[in-house]
């Protein structure tokens, strides 16, 4: 029987990394996992129904303080939103040399390259990173998050990918360890 070889192009990227990119990173950080989408979804719903249960009832027994509770919690959560994207608009204004550096990766079969390329050619930044020095690589539908250390995160938006998506997936998933690869849905 003869062997298949299996042909993986390279993974490659290149571009800039927008605050856009940073505010839903930090949506995605908050409940990640392979199933955050449906996480966040549950999460919305059950504070709707709440809201909502808490009106009906406050209407049903005329009791106002349960539409309190629910223009609180209504509140709350819109304020949440809110301060999510004011950090990090702020954390980007307090970084605005990353932001404004053009972002590298370059992986390979061991591991990547990834490179900072900013205006002035002194600042650039380069390093190499093996696999087994990740922590994690999440899959979601807009971009590669590459936890370094649970702390520490590389965002590769999709669309600055040099191969399809689908391509880069069938890359991670042949050369990085099984374990290290969660493909959110």
């Amino acid at each position: 029987m003869s062997e298949q070889k299996i042909k993986l192009k390279a993974l490659e990227s290149e571009g800039y990394v927008t605050p856009r990119d940073y505010s839903t990173y930090l949506k995605f950080n908050l409940l990640k996992g392979k199933y955050y989408r449906i996480k966040v979804i549950a999460v919305i719903f059950s504070l709707v129904v709440i809201c909502a249960w808490l009106l009906l009832a406050g209407w049903a027994y005329g009791n106002k303080s349960l539409w309190i509770a629910a223009g609180a919690i209504a509140l709350s959560a819109i304020m949440f939103l809110y301060m999510v994207n004011n950090n990090v608009k702020r954390v980007c204004n307090k970084s605005a040399k990353v932001i404004r550096a053009k972002q590298r990766t370059q992986f390979g079969k061991n591991g990547f390259v990834w490179e900072l390329i900013f205006q002035n050619e002194e600042e650039n930044e380069y390093h190499e990173i093996f696999y087994d020095e990740i922590e994690k690589i999440y899959l979601a539908p807009k971009a590669m998050y590459v936890y370094i250390e649970k702390r520490s995160v590389i965002v590769i938006p999709k669309r600055n990918l040099k191969i399809a998506p689908v391509e880069a997936r069938a890359f991670l998933t042949y050369f990085v360890p099984a374990n290290k690869v969660v493909v959110c849905a």
